[in-house]
């Protein structure tokens, strides 16, 4: 027994001696030298996009707005924004709108809406996004420089899927905008803009660079402008309306009178709706000391139309210094499409007060036929 003791302790020392021993053999024995491990740091999430080649539309950002119309013919009509620049529109299709903003008579963007006719090469109507992502990153930080700045732009995961950012190499951008809906599909509006503009709608995150943005004239005629956003908002949402295969809205009178009431009630008398906190946000959206946008939360909404009847919803939005672009953004706006895409027929009436918008919807009930 005693031997058979002894027998088995070294054994089992032989056991350990080897574990102990068999990585320094065997590190003697590699014929490759183990190089220190070397701790990388990971890659940079500020890393730029890709460019692509400029081509279709986007060759036309920075140009003369007189050389642009010897292609496309003379505007139907050239209006005011308010923000010292203007807007010029095109005829298109029933289903199409093309406009374009200049300053100083250059184009600093266009806006094209289901224009068939219009080049918008490499994209194509109706595309989806990994049509886009055969040419190019869809890449969810954008960085360049602008007047000595350097800036950073952060898309959200929203921002990818709905509303990506694409850029070309001179130094132009298009804001590509998709319908993910099971009934309609892909790519169906998107906007090429200059660098100023895209700083200045702010549409992303800004994580890098000093604010820059649009001050509203003082002499411009914004009883005239208001007019003119709201007519053309209300056309270009009927578009859409159609296009996305829903009824037309409804217009009416009184819901449009009250919805100009509400604006400038909530305007003059913030403080009856809002809690200090969110009227001190307010003012610091409006005095430009915050580049965001300010929206209504759904109680405040519930508290400005509280002696409007239940059936009637609302969206209050600033600053707008683009309506057709906000409506755009709109469409690709998860929190918002519930009405958008309100398959049901619904009345309609938008107000603008200078950079501010609000849009009131209410249900048609006991109706058998839309009308436009």
């Amino acid at each position: 027994m005693k031997r058979r003791g002894l027998l088995f302790v070294g054994i089992l020392l032989l056991c350990f001696i080897g574990v102990y021993l068999q990585p320094i053999i065997s590190y003697k024995a590699s014929p490759q030298p183990i190089q220190p491990t070397i701790h990388k740091e990971p890659p940079s999430t500020t890393l730029n996009t890709q460019k692509i080649t400029t081509e279709g539309l986007a060759v036309w950002i920075g140009e003369p707005i007189t050389k642009f119309e010897q292609f496309v013919g003379s505007a139907t009509s050239v209006t005011d924004s308010g923000f010292e620049f203007k807007y010029h529109t095109y005829q298109t299709s029933e289903m199409g709108y093309l406009e374009v903003a200049t300053t100083s008579q250059k184009i600093n963007s266009i806006k094209v809406l289901r224009s068939g006719e219009m080049d918008i090469t490499p994209f194509y109507f109706e595309m989806d996004l990994q049509d886009v992502t055969k040419f190019t990153t869809i890449s969810p930080n954008i960085t360049f420089d602008y007047r000595g700045d350097t800036y950073s732009l952060e898309l959200m995961e929203d921002d990818m899927n709905y509303r990506p950012l694409i850029a070309f190499d001179n130094g132009t951008y298009a804001i590509l905008f998709f319908d993910h809906r099971q009934t309609s599909r892909g790519l169906y509006s998107l906007m090429y803009l200059d660098v100023e503009t895209l700083l200045k709608l702010s549409p992303y995150l800004v994580t890098e660079g000093s604010d820059i943005h649009y001050v509203a004239q003082k002499n411009a005629d914004w009883e005239q402008i208001n007019r003119e956003n709201m007519v053309k908002s209300l056309n270009t949402m009927q578009r859409l309306r159609k296009n996305f295969g829903f009824q037309r809205y409804q217009t009416d009178f009184g819901l449009q009178n009250k919805s100009e009431k509400l604006l400038t009630h909530f305007l003059e008398n913030p403080e009856e709706i809002l809690s200090t906190e969110r009227l001190q946000s307010l003012q610091r959206v409006a005095r430009y000391e915050e580049h965001q946008t300010w929206i209504l939360s759904n109680k405040e909404a519930k508290n400005l139309l509280e002696k409007e009847s239940d059936d009637i919803t609302m969206h209050f939005e600033m600053p707008v210094y683009d309506p057709i672009f906000t409506i755009m953004s709109w469409y690709n706006n998860p929190y918002l499409v519930t009405h958008l895409y309100f398959e049901k027929l619904e009345s309609i009436g938008i107000a603008f007060s200078k950079e501010n918008v609000l849009v009131l919807f209410q249900e048609v009930k006991n109706t058998t036929e839309s009308s436009d």
